[in-house]
């Protein structure tokens, strides 16, 4: 038996390429920050003294 290739399709959107430059320059801001601070931050203190997770 032969083994067949599967090939996945995705949609693709059509668009300009000024809106895929723009889109691109907001992915490379958006890259590397932590978006949600305050939540992580809460994290944080809550699990600071925690040694153990109750599983």
């Amino acid at each position: 038996m032969k083994k067949e290739k599967i090939v996945k399709t995705t949609k693709i959107i059509s668009m300009s390429t000024a809106t895929k430059e723009k889109i691109s320059k907001v992915a490379e801001e958006i890259n590397g920050r932590n978006l949600f601070t305050e939540k992580i931050e809460l994290a944080k203190k809550t699990l600071e003294n925690l040694k153990a997770l109750p599983i």
